[in-house]
C-alpha cells in the first residue's frame, strides 16, 4: 500500500514587482527546505543564491521563467514564499546604537514590500547617443559577476550588466550582440560626466528593503534598523 500525502498543500497569490504579474504560489516543502539548508551549510553565496532561485522555481504554480527574474524580484518572492513556510513573522537580533546589547525584535515580512520607483531607463550621453538601461535578470547577474579583490574594479566591470542598447538616429546596437571587449573599450571611453548617470541608474535599483523601529529593552534607546537585501531575510 502506498503511503498517503498527508497535506493538502495551500495556495496564495503575489504579484511580481517588476512586471506586476499576478502569479500563485505554495509554501515549500521539507524537500527545498532541505536543499536550502544544505546550501546555507556550504557557505558558499552562489550556492545559496541558487538554492533560492531553485526554491522560487518549484514553489510557483504558474508558468513563468525564474531565470528571467530581476534581483529585487527573486528577493520579494522568495521572502513572500518563506513567510508561508515557516512563520509570517520572523524575531531577528539588533543590536542597539547606544547600549550594544541584541535586542530581540519581532517583524511582520508579509508586510514587506518593493518600492518600485518610475525610472526612465534612457541615459543620452551625447546629441547622437543614448543608452538604454535594463534590471538584468537575478540569475544573469550570478552567472556573470566576478569578485574582484577592488570594489572599484568589480562596480566598472558589472556595468556591462545593465547596458541594453545604444541608440541614435539611424541604428540601434544590442549590447548582448557586441564582444565583451568591446563593451569595456567603449565604457571606458565614456567621460566622467557620461559615466556618473550610469552610477546612478545602477545604485538606485530597486531592492528588499524594510526599517525597523524600536526602544531598546536594555537601555530605552529609541533605534532605527535597515534591512535590506536578502541575507537579512533569510
Amino acid at each position: 500500500m502506498a503511503l498517503p500525502k498527508i497535506n493538502d498543500t495551500p495556495k496564495y497569490e503575489l504579484i511580481i514587482p517588476s512586471t506586476k504579474k499576478k502569479v500563485k504560489f505554495r509554501p515549500f516543502l521539507v524537500k527545498e527546505q532541505k536543499i536550502l539548508l544544505l546550501a546555507l551549510e556550504t557557505n558558499d553565496e552562489e550556492s545559496v543564491l541558487n538554492a533560492i532561485i531553485d526554491t522560487i522555481d518549484a514553489c510557483i504554480i504558474d508558468d513563468i521563467n525564474v531565470n528571467e527574474l530581476s534581483s529585487f524580484d527573486v528577493e520579494y518572492l522568495f521572502v513572500q514564499i518563506r513567510s508561508r513556510s515557516v512563520g509570517e513573522k520572523a524575531t531577528l537580533g539588533f543590536t542597539c546604537t547606544n547600549c550594544e546589547e541584541v535586542n530581540q525584535i519581532t517583524v511582520d515580512v508579509t508586510k514587506i514590500n518593493i518600492d518600485l520607483p518610475v525610472v526612465d531607463k534612457n541615459i543620452k550621453i551625447t546629441d547622437d547617443y543614448t543608452l538604454v538601461m535594463k534590471y538584468p535578470s537575478y540569475k544573469y547577474i550570478l552567472d556573470r559577476s566576478v569578485n574582484y579583490e577592488s570594489t572599484t574594479e568589480s562596480l566598472y566591470q558589472n556595468v556591462i550588466l545593465y547596458l541594453d542598447k545604444l541608440k541614435t538616429e539611424d541604428e540601434l546596437i544590442n549590447f548582448a550582440d557586441e564582444p565583451k571587449e568591446e563593451i569595456k573599450a567603449f565604457i571606458d571611453n565614456l567621460t566622467p560626466d557620461q559615466f556618473e548617470p550610469i552610477i546612478k541608474f545602477i545604485n538606485n535599483m530597486p531592492k528588499l528593503y524594510h526599517e525597523v523601529k524600536y526602544s531598546c529593552e536594555h537601555c530605552d534607546k529609541e533605534n532605527k534598523a535597515v534591512m535590506e537585501g536578502i541575507n537579512d531575510f533569510f
